[in-house]
């Protein structure tokens, strides 16, 4: 005979507690992929955002050529920006360190403006495939982002 005791008697079965645990775990997933996806689009932005500083930066190193009557170079790199003070170090956003200035990071001069970027960083860089062409200043976009 059944007692009233085991009628009554509440809680899980193991399959229940293991499909609550698997969905759960299909959500986790789920987020953890949103949220990746996430970081690395800021890092896209980031690496634009430097090419974009390094752009001002050439900007105002141009303008103070032309002030001082000085023959305009064909392309301003980050080396001769940072030994005339005119931009801070770049941290790259991959690898969070300091870009060291270089001659292969540069602004091409055109006339008396800038109008493309080679942005180059540890692992990627923001030029076109050959590396040897900056990207026009208004075609700047993280998809132009290539591996080294």
């Amino acid at each position: 005979m059944i007692t009233a005791a085991r009628l009554n008697h509440k809680g899980f079965t193991l399959i229940e507690v293991l499909a609550v645990i698997v969905i759960l775990g299909i959500i986790a997933l789920i987020a953890v992929i949103s949220v990746n996806n996430v970081v690395q689009r800021v890092k896209d932005q980031a690496f634009v955002g430097n090419a974009l500083a390094l752009k001002e930066s050439a900007d105002l190193y141009i303008r103070k050529e032309m002030i001082s009557g000085s023959i305009l170079p064909e392309k301003v790199t980050y080396l001769m920006l940072a030994d005339a003070d005119f931009i801070d170090p770049i941290r790259d956003p991959d690898t969070k360190n300091l870009l060291q200035p270089s001659e292969s990071t540069y602004a091409v001069v055109s006339g008396k403006s800038i109008t493309a970027v080679c942005f180059k960083g540890e692992k990627r860089s923001l030029c076109y495939s050959n590396g040897n062409e900056g990207i026009p200043i208004n075609k700047l976009d993280p998809d132009f982002i290539t591996e080294n």
